[in-house]
């Protein structure tokens, strides 16, 4: 499902931030378990995003990323892009501000990848993800395509 081949940086978290990180890492990972967690993904993408929230900063997300793979490893493996996306969003709504989360597919192929953006650029990825995969949907604050 993911394309990324080294971990992320890890980082050091201050108790509160690593329990913030290890709570929306283990949500994430219920929200996408299974084979098919679109249903889980829109409604909580739909309650997240919900309220007045101000966008992430490109540093906000990749600080989110770097937060949840280090409070849980696993996330930063190659095939845990859609949890740690997720993961990452939940853990900036936690701090009063979101990224969008970009789930995309590589055409003629079953290859999904997931990121988050923000201001339409992809934020913590190795590599930008958008010339490879053609993006089925987007969550972000006011609309989910």
């Amino acid at each position: 499902m993911s394309v990324v081949t080294a971990l992320p940086p890890r980082i050091r978290l201050r108790p509160g931030e690593y329990l913030v990180a290890l709570a929306a890492a283990l949500a994430a990972a219920w929200i996408t378990r299974g084979d098919h967690p679109d249903q889980r993904i829109r409604a909580a993408m739909d309650r997240v995003l919900r309220g007045p929230l101000r966008p992430s900063t490109p540093k906000q997300a990749e600080h989110a990323v770097q937060a949840v793979t280090t409070a849980v490893l696993g996330l930063g493996g190659t095939k845990a892009c859609l949890p740690r996306s997720v993961a990452a969003v939940l853990y900036c709504r936690a701090h009063g501000h979101v990224p969008a989360l970009v789930i995309g597919l590589r055409p003629g192929t079953a290859d999904v990848h997931a990121w988050v953006e923000v201001d339409g650029e992809p934020a913590a990825e190795p590599f930008d993800p958008r010339p490879a995969y053609l993006p089925v949907t987007h969550h972000r604050q006011g609309a989910a395509l």
